[in-house]
């Protein structure tokens, strides 16, 4: 494993809390943009070190932050209602993860909620979760939607992609979509391609989840 501390995860997530926004771009982390972004720091901090504990062995990388997932939450394809409840199976999230809603339950968002019901199902433990791009990629001036990164936004998400696989002894990377394979196809990293589960992509994501996972490295 790398040198997975406390201070090169807090130092990753501060460099992500200082990355530029836009009209069509906003930062979760940077607290001149959102009171609740000090919050969603210290969730994304208390994740990524709790999965140092977990030793993942694999990567999925996914497109970017959703306006209901890790836009409220911090935390790449993981919704508030999921951070807390918490994942009995590897006593991950709960106890110490707080949401930014100002809903006690959390919201809950439909890719966050396929993909963590598959994890349960089929992993022996989680991957570590990411985004090509790691900020929120919106329409202009409405933070309550989602749209397709630039190219020069999936560039400016790269060097991270590097550093989260730099924390972690990964023998695999997920990609689920398009644009996280291209990202991956432009870096040169090997990769198992996943069907991403919006639009009707349930059941494939699901089955190429199941095999990736089962499959040796």
């Amino acid at each position: 494993m790398g040198d997975l501390t406390g201070e090169t995860i807090s130092q990753l997530v501060d460099r992500l809390a200082r990355l530029p926004a836009s009209d069509r771009l906003s930062n979760p982390y940077a607290p001149a943009d959102d009171p609740g972004a000090s919050i969603r720091r210290a969730n994304l901090i208390r994740y990524l070190t709790d999965m140092s504990r977990l030793k993942p062995n694999a990567l999925l990388l996914a497109e970017a932050p959703g306006y209901r997932g890790c836009a409220l939450s911090g935390i790449p394809i993981t919704s508030e209602r999921i951070m807390l409840r918490g994942i009995e199976k590897w006593g991950l999230f709960g106890d110490g993860y707080r949401p930014t809603s100002g809903r006690p339950q959390g919201v809950a968002e439909m890719t966050a909620s396929i993909l963590w019901s598959a994890l349960i199902k089929y992993a022996d433990k989680p991957p570590v979760l990411w985004n090509t791009v790691p900020l929120h990629p919106h329409q202009p001036g409405d933070l309550l939607s989602n749209r397709t990164p630039s190219a020069e936004e999936q560039r400016m998400g790269a060097t991270f992609i590097a550093d989260i696989l730099a924390l972690y002894e990964i023998d695999r990377v997920l990609a689920v979509g398009r644009t996280a394979q291209r990202a991956l196809d432009r870096l040169g990293y090997a990769y198992i391609p996943l069907r991403h589960p919006a639009q009707g992509g349930k059941a494939k994501f699901v089955e190429g989840l199941r095999a990736a996972l089962a499959s040796p490295a």
